[in-house]
């Protein structure tokens, strides 16, 4: 083999490497790209980026909910994605109202989730705040909304152990994100 054919196959698997890793969290920036994909794209698009979902699921309005693995779902309202939403699924148990996430098998390569390279799920409470500084925006004691590019962007927030528990002194950290996507 000759250097050149060595420094093509190094290169190659870098950025193999590069791509998978990068696969490790699903990215997503508010107002623009939706995991490599425009906001705009069918869902047959996603499909073919992130496999068949696992379940399509009914939701309030005549919207319907792609469900992939048990931490990530893919609202549309006709062909518009409108929201993903993403959870830390450990975190719900059965008493709460996503407990029966528990029961979906997880899917592998769907587990990270980023939001603006700066927000993750299982990020403390005070770091997701922080990222949202200076924005418009309210909260309460387990949830936090906040506008960006004019659109929504819901946190919840819980205890290592479950979603909305606060007694105890624990902090809380980021365990749900829905990001929405105008509606025009």
């Amino acid at each position: 083999m000759t250097i050149s054919t060595i420094s093509k196959r190094v290169v190659f698997c870098i950025l193999l490497f590069g791509c998978l890793s990068a696969r490790a969290e699903l990215q997503v920036y508010s107002g623009s790209n939706v995991f490599g994909l425009v906001p705009t794209a069918s869902p047959a698009d996603f499909a073919m980026t992130l496999g068949e979902p696992t379940a399509e699921l009914p939701l309030h309005g005549g919207r319907r909910g792609l469900l992939y693995g048990n931490s990530l779902m893919l609202v549309f309202d006709g062909d518009r994605l409108r929201e993903v939403r993403c959870w830390l699924v450990p975190r719900f148990t059965a008493d709460l109202y996503l407990g029966w996430l528990q029961e979906v098998r997880a899917r592998a390569g769907l587990e990270g989730f980023v939001l603006d390279d700066r927000l993750r799920l299982g990020m403390s409470r005070e770091e997701a705040e922080s990222a949202l500084a200076g924005l418009e925006g309210s909260a309460d004691q387990h949830s936090a909304v906040a506008i960006k590019h004019g659109q929504p962007i819901w946190l919840g927030f819980g205890s290592a152990d479950n979603h909305g528990q606060t007694e105890g002194g624990e902090p809380q950290v980021l365990v749900s994100l829905t990001v929405h996507f105008d509606a025009q």
